[in-house]
C-alpha cells in the first residue's frame, strides 16, 4: 500500500469513519495533504521529498529516523510529538505549534521556521544548522546539547528555557 493511502486511512481510522492506524516504514511520499488528523501516527525510516501539510495534526504521534527533504509544514499541530533521529533539510515550518514534542537525535539544516512555538518541550543532541526564521517562542523548553550554528531568528523568545546548561 502507499504510503498516500496509509496516511489517508489513517484520518478516516482518527474521525471514526474506517481506515486503519498508520505505521509507515521504509516508505517514501511526495504528496500534499491537507487538513488531516494524523495524531498517533508511527512513521519510521521513511523519506519525504518535497511533501507539504497543510492544517494537519501529529499530537502524539512518532517519527524515527525519518528523512525530509524541501517538506512544508504549515498550521501543523505537533503537540507531544516524538521525533527522534530525524534530518529535515530545506524544509519550511510556518504558524505550528510544538507543544511538549520531545525531539532527539534531530538535524534542521537550512530550513526556515516562522512563527512557531516550542512551549515545554524537550530537545536532546538537536542540531539547528544555518536556519533562519522569525517569531519563535518557548516557555519552559528544555535542551542538552542543543547547537544553532549558523542560525539566525528575528523575534526569538525564550522564557523560563534551559538550553545547554550543566
Amino acid at each position: 500500500m502507499t504510503s498516500q493511502l496509509i496516511l489517508l486511512n489513517h484520518n478516516l481510522w482518527r474521525k471514526g469513519a474506517g481506515g486503519a492506524p498508520a505505521g509507515l516504514i521504509g516508505q517514501a511520499d511526495t504528496f500534499a495533504y491537507a487538513g488531516l488528523d494524523l495524531n498517533l501516527a508511527q512513521f519510521a525510516s521513511s523519506a519525504f521529498t518535497g511533501t507539504s501539510f497543510t492544517a494537519t495534526t501529529f499530537q502524539n504521534a512518532g517519527w524515527t529516523a525519518c528523512q525530509f527533504n524541501a517538506c512544508i509544514f504549515t498550521a501543523c499541530d505537533f503537540q507531544n510529538i516524538a521525533i527522534t533521529g530525524c534530518t529535515f533539510t530545506g524544509c519550511t515550518f510556518s504558524n505550528s505549534q510544538f507543544g511538549a514534542a520531545q525531539l532527539s537525535g534531530c538535524t534542521f539544516n537550512r530550513c526556515t521556521w516562522n512563527n512557531l512555538g516550542f512551549d515545554n518541550g524537550r530537545w536532546t543532541r538537536v542540531d539547528v544548522l544555518n536556519c533562519n526564521g522569525n517569531q519563535i517562542r518557548a516557555d519552559g523548553l528544555r535542551g542538552e546539547m542543543v547547537d544553532f550554528t549558523g542560525s539566525h531568528f528575528e523575534q526569538l523568545e525564550f522564557r523560563n528555557a534551559q538550553i545547554n546548561t550543566v
